[in-house]
């Protein structure tokens, strides 16, 4: 896993798909774009976008993961969900006409419902798409303990304000845009040994934090931390 987010890294620019899974209105996100550098020195390239949205069906299963839907219920969302991320992936990467290989990286924001984050295991969007996945993007204190909070919406929107105005885009591929950026980011986290556990505190990265600083109602030694999953090889 260290080497090939080493590789990742020694890139001069990375092809990142961002998916926004907890968009408005019942919505599904999806960018792919080339970018290079990271925090302040980020450049981004858009190449293409594109939104569905969710079945009925399955938005009326995540209005009632406040209730008790049992493992098997919770498991079909699951199901459900990670199928509607893996369509959205395969859909953008053929609009644009790449292959899927060429992907260097998705990032992966799910939807929060019933105090849950679903899909619950990027990981098996990564089996089913074969790239590495960056998820579960975490705030916090940049040094010693403290609480770790999960990015936000708000805070999507504030990240990539000046830096997609040239694009027309709405609201969702926004979002998705930012996620993008978040996994770009985490690439430069020192934690590349593996996968930190949701609600742990992660090591610090000073990359990170400059990016984080961009958004205006944090604290300026907030630090971001992003888990990675690896596809079988």
């Amino acid at each position: 896993m260290e080497k090939r987010l080493e590789s990742l890294r020694s890139r001069e620019s990375r092809v990142i798909v961002g998916i926004e899974a907890g968009g408005s209105g019942g919505r599904l996100g999806a960018v792919l774009v080339e970018v290079s550098g990271s925090g302040d020195d980020t450049v981004l390239e858009l190449l293409s976008a594109r939104s569905a949205v969710l079945p009925a069906e399955l938005q009326s299963a995540l209005a009632s993961l406040g209730g008790d839907l049992g493992a098997e219920g919770l498991a079909q969302v699951n199901f459900l969900i990670l199928h509607q991320i893996n369509s959205i992936f395969f859909g953008i990467v053929e609009s644009a006409e790449i292959d899927p290989g060429e992907v260097d990286l998705i990032g992966l924001k799910g939807i929060e419902a019933g105090g849950r984050e679903i899909p619950d295991d990027p990981g098996a969007l990564s089996e089913l798409t074969g790239c590495i996945v960056a998820s579960c993007f975490r705030i916090g204190p940049h040094r010693g303990i403290g609480h770790w909070v999960p990015v936000k919406e708000s805070i999507l929107r504030g990240m990539v304000a000046a830096m997609v105005e040239r694009y027309d885009l709405d609201e969702i591929a926004r979002e998705a845009v930012a996620v993008a950026l978040l996994a770009n980011e985490s690439v430069y986290h020192e934690a590349i040994d593996g996968a930190c556990p949701r609600g742990s505190i992660p090591p610090k990265s000073a990359v990170a934090t400059r990016t984080v600083r961009r958004v205006g109602d944090l604290p300026p030694d907030a630090a971001l931390h992003g888990e990675f999953f690896f596809p079988a090889v």
